[in-house]
């Protein structure tokens, strides 16, 4: 970690779950990368912010909005969202230093720290002892908001079971794959039964490409989830090389649904 790494690791307000668990380190991480990549990924950044305001426009009213995965804010719009909504809630597990003073600027802005599979809580324990089921995901924070108008899953779907799968991964690596497809389902499940409009922005699929363009390999990063034809889907330089391979670039598909609740629902979703 860079000295300025080192600095919020030590001094970010964080949860001694989310910073035992590594998400505060998984963040910082991904800070740095942006801070390498940042030209390579503002054209996904841009795609991002207009797809969140064009979801945002559809919603029914102007009350609150809701960004699902907000913690870097790299890809939200917040000076339109402030703007467009009388409250906004920028919900994460880890808000960094810059995220926090970025939402400081205005006064109908808040972050609020939270898990949004509702089972972080019950996982150590699930993890150490075989004998304890594995927490089955069914949220319900913001199912009863009185004035929610507009929620947006930002680019969390596949990365809700990379760190807490890594619990699993000693003890109970047989049930890691069903569990984490589990946590995908009740995701969309939850995006469906909010109230208000909801939107979703995730990344689908992996996959390296050579200097001549070449795709070398590529890979599925939903476990198998299948999903409806999108609103619209770019690609995201991940990390283009030399940053994760001196002569692969790391991409990244992504699909955003602009009105996820009018898309054909999947029997197992």
């Amino acid at each position: 970690m860079l000295l300025v790494d080192l600095f919020e690791y030590a001094t970010t307000p964080c949860s001694w779950r989310a910073r035992s668990m590594g998400f505060l380190r998984s963040s910082l991480e991904v800070q740095s990368r942006y801070r390498r990549c940042r030209r390579a990924w503002e054209p996904h950044l841009a795609r991002t912010r207009q797809a969140i305001l064009d979801a945002a426009a559809l919603a029914p009213g102007r009350r609150t909005a809701v960004i699902m995965g907000a913690g870097l804010l790299h890809d939200v719009p917040l000076a339109e969202l402030s703007v467009m909504f009388r409250e906004v809630l920028l919900v994460d597990l880890v808000f960094p230093w810059s995220s926090r003073f970025a939402a400081a600027r205005f006064p109908n802005v808040r972050c609020q720290t939270a898990d949004v599979t509702e089972t972080l809580h019950a996982l150590p324990r699930a993890a150490a002892d075989a004998a304890n089921p594995l927490p089955s995901s069914a949220p319900t924070g913001f199912l009863d908001h009185p004035t929610l108008d507009f929620t947006v899953s930002l680019n969390l779907l596949s990365q809700l079971p990379v760190i807490p799968a890594r619990c699993l991964q000693r003890r109970r690596p047989g049930e890691r794959e069903a569990w984490s497809r589990q946590l995908q389902h009740a995701h969309l499940d939850y995006l469906h039964r909010l109230p208000g409009h909801t939107a979703l922005i995730t990344d689908i699929a992996g996959l390296h490409r050579d200097r001549t363009g070449a795709t070398t390999h590529e890979w599925d990063n939903l476990h198998g989830l299948s999903l409806p034809a999108p609103s619209e889907t770019w690609e995201w330089a991940l990390a283009p090389a030399p940053e994760a391979d001196a002569d692969l670039d790391h991409i990244v598909r992504v699909s955003a649904y602009l009105d996820w609740k009018s898309a054909p629902r999947s029997p197992a979703a």
